[in-house]
């Protein structure tokens, strides 16, 4: 390795300070005061009783943090990712500060990893909004204050844990009492009061180390001056509580009422401060703006009283649509560019958006957020009328599990869905809807002739060859999958009356197909063999029930009134999580969560979205 031109430089600072004993007694840490792995009246587990293929009960590896704000980060919790091939896409990093996304700025390479910790035994969000990661050697606790630019690590350890920082780009460096402060864009302030500390230059990247015992805590501060830690804890509990009780509360306690706080937590902290876009996990694999993923975190969030950020999200979906009146499957979470070769073309999105903006309208009554989206409905709109006019569907796509080219039957049913919501928006606005009822009436009248067969709906159709009377001629047939539990969610938003004959064979015919009699829980559809995959392989086998699934069927549920039934299916889904934090899908056999898609955003919104919805009759709304 050629090293000319490198310049190294040590600096050594030991800073000790005889009064950090006296700080620090008024410093509470959110890990140690809960003494565990309490949240509120609630004690997490990863998943009950569990009889796992390995000895560890699973936490997630991977979660953001944000100030709500203008800066997110990723944190690598260091947790092994368990049971995946060793040519899998996703790999197990040290526990870590992964980058910051600020907005203003894009993306900072900037880097904080903590060594000696020893192996890392949990890690988890606490309904602090902070993450507490547990090791051999002690614990770290990674906080984000809301509306302050800080990052605070608290920790407390049986030996020296050693923090590097690293930042590559145009930076220089320069000495303060207790720390270091890196300048550049932006400036960034190491700060620790008794720690010792050490600076390391190479062309293009600053290297700081701090080492820290005991009970000691480190800031980084991004373009100011340190503030006192109990100042910054004290914002974060203050900011994190008023956030949380201006939430709509569900008519649930207990765990239900903790699980739906901590996945509200987890939305907001997956929101980007660039685009107002959401990741669909913090797996850096899935660490995209899925249209579809985000559209059902909006929808939680506004369901839930948090107007702004959802407000975020649908502006931000208006302004990256199409020329067509579509969208692209997903967007870069850090500046929201189009992925043009992924999953192309996916078209639920055209009702989700439809969806999504009137439900908001009817929360709210916002004329201004209104006049701002309409000319996207519009032209959204305009794409599904020719379409329409042209075959009576919408045109083959991806759709929901992005690995069948057909005509979905949940793309169908999300867009008719979308089209009823638009009629209602304009009628509401005054405006001529009848073109929209028109399409209306024909999309519905081709979904219930084509799509239902033998008391199912069947997952999709395709085009197939028919040679008849001398002539070939193109006729739809279901595809050679027909099960899938994707069909449930068009009638809970209203595609069916629940209670209709149609809609209660359509979900006990899913029900008798694809519900796991082992684990619980819906599979995706039969034969489904994505987590089993070579790619994934963290799936003992074959049809995993998903979150998401088993909750559109509690959402059936609570639309019958079988508020029973719905409660059960949200125990299990709170039963199979790791420490409160939902994941995709659990293994078949086993029950834990499959760690390569854990936490699932959209599993947290189904989840909100089940709790709201949940025996409404006296609901407290405080």
């Amino acid at each position: 390795m050629r090293l000319s031109g490198i310049v190294v430089v040590m600096v050594v600072l030991v800073v000790l300070i005889i009064g950090l004993g006296v700080v620090l007694t008024h410093v509470k840490s959110h890990g140690a005061v809960a003494g565990g792995l309490n949240l509120g009246n609630c004690t997490f587990p990863s998943i009950i009783n569990p009889t796992l293929p390995y000895n560890t009960p699973p936490s997630a590896s991977y979660l953001l943090l944000s100030n709500w704000v203008n800066m997110s980060a990723l944190i690598s919790t260091g947790f092994p990712i368990f049971g995946l091939s060793q040519s899998g896409g996703l790999v197990t990093m040290p526990t870590s500060l992964r980058w910051l996304l600020i907005k203003g700025i894009g993306l900072v390479n900037v880097s904080l990893y903590v060594e000696n910790l020893g192996s890392i035994r949990n890690a988890y969000l606490t309904l602090n909004n902070s993450i507490v990661i547990k090791g051999t050697n002690g614990w770290v606790e990674f906080t984000m204050p809301p509306y302050t630019n800080a990052v605070l690590i608290t920790q407390n350890s049986t030996v020296p844990l050693s923090y590097v920082i690293e930042a590559i780009g145009n930076y220089s460096y320069g000495p303060i009492k207790d720390g270091v402060v890196i300048i550049g864009e932006p400036n960034i302030t190491v700060y620790s009061p008794g720690s010792s500390f050490s600076v390391s230059v190479m062309y293009k990247s600053i290297q700081v180390t701090v080492k820290a015992s005991g009970f000691s805590y480190i800031e980084l501060m991004i373009n100011n001056h340190p503030d006192p830690p109990q100042y910054l804890l004290s914002i974060n509990n203050e900011e994190v509580e008023s956030w949380l009780m201006k939430s709509r509360k569900p008519n649930l306690s207990g765990c239900l009422l903790n699980e739906y706080y901590l996945s509200l937590l987890l939305i907001k902290d997956s929101q980007s401060p660039i685009t107002g876009g959401f990741a669909a996990s913090p797996e850096p694999i899935y660490l995209y703006t899925w249209v579809r993923d985000s559209s059902f975190a909006a929808m939680a969030l506004q369901e839930s009283g948090h107007y702004n950020s959802a407000a975020e999200y649908w502006l931000w979906m208006a302004k990256a649509q199409n020329n067509s009146g579509a969208w692209f499957t997903r967007y870069s979470f850090f500046n929201g560019n189009p992925d043009y070769g992924y999953g192309i073309p996916e078209y639920d999105s055209v009702g989700l958006f439809q969806i999504g903006v009137y439900q908001y309208y009817e929360l709210t009554h916002n004329e201004s957020f209104i006049n701002e989206v309409i000319p996207a409905v519009n032209k959204s709109l305009n794409w599904e009328y020719r379409v329409i006019n042209n075959t009576g569907l919408i045109p083959q796509d991806l759709s929901i599990w992005e690995d069948l080219y057909a005509y979905n039957f949940w793309t169908q049913g999300v867009d008719l869905d979308g089209l009823v919501a638009s009629y209602r928006l304009y009628s509401e606005l005054g405006y001529d809807a009848s073109w929209i009822l028109a399409m209306i009436n024909e999309l519905n009248n081709t979904i219930q002739h084509d799509f239902y067969l033998d008391g199912c709906y069947v997952r999709a159709l395709e085009p197939s060859e028919v040679y008849y009377q001398g002539k070939t001629q193109i006729t739809l047939v279901p595809t050679s999958v027909i099960y899938d539990s994707s069909v449930i969610l068009p009638i809970d938003l209203g595609l069916l009356n629940p209670s209709s004959s149609r809609a209660v064979n359509a979900v006990d015919c899913v029900i008798s197909n694809l519900w796991n009699s082992k684990v619980g829980g819906l599979a995706r559809y039969t034969g489904d063999i994505y987590h089993y995959a070579a790619y994934l392989y963290d799936s003992s086998g074959e049809e995993p029930p998903w979150v998401i699934t088993t909750l559109f069927l509690a959402l059936y549920y609570e639309e019958l009134g079988n508020y029973t039934a719905s409660l059960n299916l949200m125990n299990w889904a709170i039963n199979h999580t790791e420490y409160g934090l939902l994941p995709e899908a659990i293994d078949p056999n086993y029950g834990n969560p499959l760690p390569s898609t854990s936490p699932l955003v959209w599993s947290a919104a189904m989840y909100v979205i089940t709790a709201l919805n949940y025996n409404q009759t006296n609901v407290n709304h405080g």
